[in-house]
């Protein structure tokens, strides 16, 4: 197995988060604006157990396109939530994972996740 190549930052900054005052005084708007988006969670959470090669989210996220996923994939990676390995191989393989910070967002996934369950059952027996 080889060593990860490295990546130009610099490609990353047309995707990164941008931040007004709002979010800068607001830590829970800006923790909602950095995992905001149709894919985001879903791919946080299947990122969650281990890293995963392309291939591998488009066959778990069936219904994302590959644009957005490649632009979702962009978006995390620019904001710091998940790391980009591309490994010197023919044919060139690429893994994502969650970088150490994006890793501190695995218990407020978990919550979510707890919580939905707790939502659907609600409004199945109330609404």
């Amino acid at each position: 197995m080889g060593q990860p190549l490295s990546r130009d930052y610099d490609q990353l900054s047309d995707y990164q988060q941008k931040f007004g005052s709002l979010q800068e005084n607001c830590p829970v708007r800006a923790a909602l604006d950095i995992i905001r988006g149709r894919w985001k969670p879903s791919i946080l959470h299947e990122l969650k157990e281990q890293a995963r090669r392309y291939s591998e989210l488009q066959r778990a996220l069936p219904r994302i396109s590959p644009q957005a996923l490649t632009t979702q994939l962009k978006q995390l990676e620019a904001d710091g939530l998940i790391e980009r390995d591309v490994y010197a191989e023919v044919p060139v393989r690429v893994e994502y994972r969650l970088s150490e910070f994006g890793a501190t967002l695995c218990k407020v996934l978990n919550s979510l996740d707890e919580w939905g369950e707790s939502y659907l059952q609600y409004r199945a027996n109330r609404l």
